[in-house]
């Protein structure tokens, strides 16, 4: 778990350093890109959580409260995935100028959930 966090860490200051770099590009990337970095910032950390969700191998068969949490985890992956995907899609549809933190946050926010369910799942299962 604590790996986890770690790599969340750091995947959130790299991913913003990235772009707000590539914000200051003329002309200005792609807002999808900003999503995608955003995406890229808690992907590894969830991975790592969602994994763990699996606890030590060889097991017959999970606790309960993993298998809880590792269906939770990853339909709230997918769910944000999917949501914030319309979002940045109907963003960009009207037209309307956004700053590129907006779609990063977009990214981030889609996998934030998955996440701290993961972890959460992670505490409850310890004994």
């Amino acid at each position: 778990m604590a790996w986890s966090v770690v790599i969340a860490g750091l995947g959130v200051l790299v991913t913003w350093f990235v772009a707000t770099r590539l914000a200051r590009r003329q002309p200005p990337s792609n807002p999808v890109l900003f999503w995608v970095l955003g995406l890229a910032a808690l992907a590894p950390a969830w991975l790592i959580a969602f994994v763990g969700l699996l606890g030590p191998l060889p097991i017959d068969r999970p606790e309960p409260s993993l298998e809880v949490g590792f269906i939770f985890s990853s339909s709230a992956a997918l769910l944000g995935v999917i949501v914030s995907d319309a979002v940045v899609r109907h963003l960009r549809a009207s037209g309307g100028e956004h700053r590129p933190a907006t779609y990063w946050l977009l990214g981030v926010g889609a996998l934030l959930p998955a996440w701290l369910i993961a972890l959460l799942g992670l505490v409850w299962s310890r004994p």
